[in-house]
């Protein structure tokens, strides 16, 4: 009799842990593979606890204040001192569904931003360890830049810049991005607007063809204060940037297909892919006051922030030829500083690939900072065990039941 019960309970112990393990493989892994859509934060709840990921390299910080710039409500802070060894401030989602989305969020820069030569990174759209961001906008001196990457195989990676316009200081700015991944069968599309007109667009491939789509990340991220780089205290202040209204919302893809490469010349208007002249990184310019623009009327903040309009799939196809897309189809055009068109450049040299490890809202570690190639195969694993779980009861329950039908006979 005791044996008897001591072999149910060990049975029972380990039909527990198999539907405790299966159960936490497959969730987890569900849970991680992709942000809920439509997904929206207007960070009126005090935190930024709906991202799951944040990344934070030296004394940066991010917290949720009072909206500067009379924006009503709240807004999310990131902070960089120049303290020669902060470069990194975000927060991110997960990944999403390859698909069209449309991402949509304001950010603020104060009147004390220092203009800075090299890239300041403010918002990108990343594909995983080992990666150069997919999309990236950033500022650069006192103009915003539009960088995308992709690559083929084993081949370098190629990007191409578009010139967004003059960066205006002391003003919130209202972005959205209409962007239909790139697969290796589907052609993708972006198209960028600030407070409601284009200032660029980008048709062919934007990604790395991973199993997933890249996911967003927001916030502050210069990768030439990292002190492997060499970088110092330069004796500025610290580097702020706000958000608010953020949202990702289910997108129409644009119709046509990759039109041909841009050239090397100049821009003459926002939106014109560009090959700029290399600049001293790490240098922080005088110039400050060139990127100040007289701020625009404070609005008060909706209670409800609804997404940015977007045009319909028909209308961006009668757009006019120079607002149509105009990046390269194929791997080639002017990327890093001396290339030439053509060229296959490899990877820019103030964005390195992302070697960072993000970390959740409770400071553990994420396993899905890297590819998540691996999520087909730790979902098959939980339901199997999961199956064999229920069996096992099944099983367990059939032999109990028969024992006590043949002790009443």
């Amino acid at each position: 009799m005791f044996q008897r019960h001591s072999r149910s309970r060990r049975v029972g112990a380990i039909l527990a842990a198999v539907l405790a393990v299966g159960a936490a493989s497959a969730g987890s892994t569900a849970t991680a593979a992709s942000t809920a859509v439509p997904f929206s934060d207007g960070f009126e709840s005090g935190s930024t606890t709906v991202w799951p990921r944040k990344g934070i390299d030296g004394e940066g910080a991010v917290d949720v204040v009072a909206a500067p710039g009379g924006h009503a409500g709240r807004a999310a802070r990131f902070t960089l001192p120049d303290d020669g060894r902060s470069y990194r401030s975000e927060i991110a989602t997960s990944r999403l569904p390859y698909g069209s989305y449309h991402y949509a969020f304001s950010n603020y820069l104060p009147q004390e931003w220092v203009s800075y030569e090299a890239q300041t990174i403010v918002s990108q759209w990343h594909g995983g360890t080992d990666t150069i961001p997919a999309i990236v906008l950033a500022v650069r001196a006192d103009r915003w830049l539009m960088l995308v990457h992709w690559k083929a195989g084993s081949e370098p990676v190629t990007e191409v810049r578009y010139d967004l316009g003059p960066v205006r200081l002391g003003r919130w700015n209202q972005w959205a991005f209409d962007i239909t991944w790139s697969t290796a069968t589907t052609p993708g599309s972006i198209t960028a607007r600030l407070d409601g007109a284009q200032v660029g667009s980008h048709l062919g491939p934007n990604s790395y063809h991973q199993d997933t789509a890249p996911y967003h990340k927001i916030g502050l991220y210069r990768p030439n204060w990292k002190a492997s780089k060499g970088n110092v205290s330069g004796g500025t202040p610290p580097v702020v940037v706000y958000y608010d209204d953020v949202s990702i919302t289910p997108g129409l893809p644009v119709p046509g297909r990759p039109t041909a490469v841009p050239s090397s010349a100049a821009p003459t208007a926002p939106g014109a892919p560009t090959s700029a002249a290399p600049t001293s990184p790490g240098t922080p310019s005088a110039a400050a006051a060139s990127s100040t623009a007289p701020a625009s009327p404070a609005s008060p903040k909706p209670a409800t922030s609804p997404p940015t309009a977007r045009p319909s799939a028909s209308a961006s196809a009668q757009e006019p030829p120079s607002a149509q897309p105009s990046a390269p189809a194929t791997a080639s055009g002017p990327a890093v500083p001396g290339s030439t068109p053509g060229s296959t450049p490899g990877p820019l040299e103030d964005i390195p690939a992302e070697t960072d490890t993000d970390t959740d809202n409770d400071g553990r570690p994420l396993a899905e900072t890297g590819p998540s190639d691996r999520a087909p195969l730790v979902l098959a694993t939980g339901g199997a065990l999961l199956v064999a779980g229920l069996l096992l009861a099944y099983r367990l329950r059939t032999r109990t039941a028969a024992r006590r039908t043949h002790r009443k006979a």
